[in-house]
């Protein structure tokens, strides 16, 4: 097992996609998009698969509306609805098993500081040796830039580390990085997945399989 653990926040340590998906349905409909006219699987798809600017494109554009107003409204809606966020069944006990086998785990969110808020409200950021967020203004990912920072930072060995993410792209920054990638695909509806050294749908099956 890798000692290091970088974590993606959005649909790897909370699981935030649902809120996501239900924010870009409303927003639509305040942009008078007919409800009936909405599929919100086929909005988590795209968020899932590619991102939220790839969505933010796409339905405008299938939409004949301004992106970004259409982006303006989202982010109205989802920083209301984010707070109800809950973090996945088990992701803490994987925490507490890296830290109490020695290893520390590190956070890499495109979110500001309010990702630090529901950390601490589930009890989890004490098992974070260091976080990165949207504040520091690195490249997104694919490019490996924070991890690289925290790779340098802290004295990592890349051999000794390995990045969770929910999307292609957390998988390419990890190999981009030169570390091993896991993808957490919690729906299975990622088909690209980047080639992950280890690939899972669920966190009860990540700890029985590679903490025993």
């Amino acid at each position: 097992m890798q000692k290091n653990v970088f974590w993606d926040f959005d649909g790897t340590l909370f699981d935030t996609y649902p809120i996501m998906v239900d924010s870009f349905a409303d927003a639509l409909e305040a942009m008078n998009i007919d409800e009936m006219e909405i599929d919100k699987y086929d909005i988590l798809l795209t968020m899932r698969q590619h991102s939220l600017g790839t969505a933010l494109q796409k339905f405008a554009a299938e939409f004949s509306i301004n992106k970004e107003e259409l982006s303006v409204i989202y982010h109205k809606f989802e920083k209301e609805d984010i707070v109800n966020a809950k973090p996945f069944l088990n992701v803490d006990k994987v925490l507490k098993m890296v830290a109490d086998q020695g290893g520390k785990n590190y956070l890499l969110t495109h979110r500001d500081n309010f990702a630090l808020n529901l950390l601490q409200d589930f009890n989890l950021k004490h098992f974070f040796a260091d976080i990165v967020t949207k504040n520091q203004a690195f490249k997104r990912k694919p490019d490996p830039e924070a991890l690289n920072y925290l790779i340098h930072k802290h004295n990592i060995s890349r051999s000794d580390a390995m990045m969770i993410g929910d999307r292609k792209l957390d998988i390419d920054a990890a190999h981009n990085a030169s570390i091993k990638g896991c993808l957490f695909d919690n729906n299975n509806i990622i088909e690209s997945n980047g080639n992950p050294e280890i690939e899972i749908n669920n966190y009860y099956d990540f700890l029985q399989k590679y903490f025993k």
